[in-house]
């Protein structure tokens, strides 16, 4: 069956001397893996569509007993210029596109994520906006579209004092008690605000928003360390490294 949707490129690899694998994540048929004959041929209709974070329209060459699909033709929604041309940006696309391609199912449509994945690549291109940021707001609202959000109260957050508190990972709450010395993760009363405000808030106010670097880096600890916790078999670590250093550099 052919079908039309919209998706993200996760990944793009070469397949024997004329074809590319590519892995997509798209708004109506989920994660899923397609060949495209012909790509690597200077002559071939995809062109360019196939570049990792491109934003395509494509058509789908479906049948449920394969585990690859044909990609029968695609074509550009929007081509990412601002991020390519950022070593920052394009490391946080990069990072997003591997936890998206770790963490999602095959062949299961979560309309949602792809809505996420494309609110934020758009937001990503405004020259002004805090890269970073932009990728913890992303992984921590990936982890609730995944099942697993974090389940504080506006009061426990209000609780929390100069002298700091706890996530517990096991369920996301935060007091200013340790309430398990296995899971929980103590962190300063900025950092704890900050991660509520990028669970809740609205993602104009995340534009908007403006933290320090300090609170940067402990937000990090605390989502990476949360996201692990709930996906520790496929928590994706390759991109762990980068990331790190982007945070020692802002």
């Amino acid at each position: 069956m052919l079908q039309r949707t919209e998706g993200i490129v996760l990944r793009s690899v070469p397949y024997k001397e004329t074809s590319r694998l590519a892995t997509l994540y798209t708004r109506d048929l989920g994660k899923l893996t397609v060949i495209a004959h012909g790509a690597q041929s200077l002559k071939g209709r995809f062109g360019s569509t196939l570049q990792l974070l491109s934003h395509v329209q494509a058509v789908i060459y479906t049948r449920p007993t394969r585990s690859i699909q044909i990609l029968s033709d695609c074509s550009h929604v929007r081509i990412y210029k601002g991020i390519a041309k950022d070593l920052k940006k394009l490391a946080i696309g990069q990072r997003i596109c591997e936890l998206v391609l770790s963490l999602t199912e095959e062949g299961q449509s979560f309309p949602d994520i792809f809505e996420l994945v494309v609110r934020v690549l758009n937001a990503l291109e405004n020259p002004e906006v805090d890269a970073v940021l932009l990728k913890l707001y992303f992984q921590l609202q990936l982890t609730a579209l995944l099942g697993f959000a974090p389940a504080f109260s506006r009061e426990s957050v209000e609780s929390i004092d100069n002298a700091g508190g706890y996530l517990t990972l096991e369920d996301g709450t935060i007091s200013t008690q340790m309430q398990d010395e296995v899971t929980a993760l103590f962190a300063s009363r900025g950092a704890l605000r900050s991660f509520a405000i990028l669970h809740r808030a609205d993602f104009d106010f995340i534009l908007r928003f403006k933290i320090t670097a300090a609170q940067r880096r402990e937000i990090h600890t605390l989502i990476t360390n949360f996201t692990r916790y709930h996906v520790p078999d496929t928590y994706p670590e390759r991109g762990q490294n980068v990331i790190e250093q982007l945070l020692d550099s802002s």
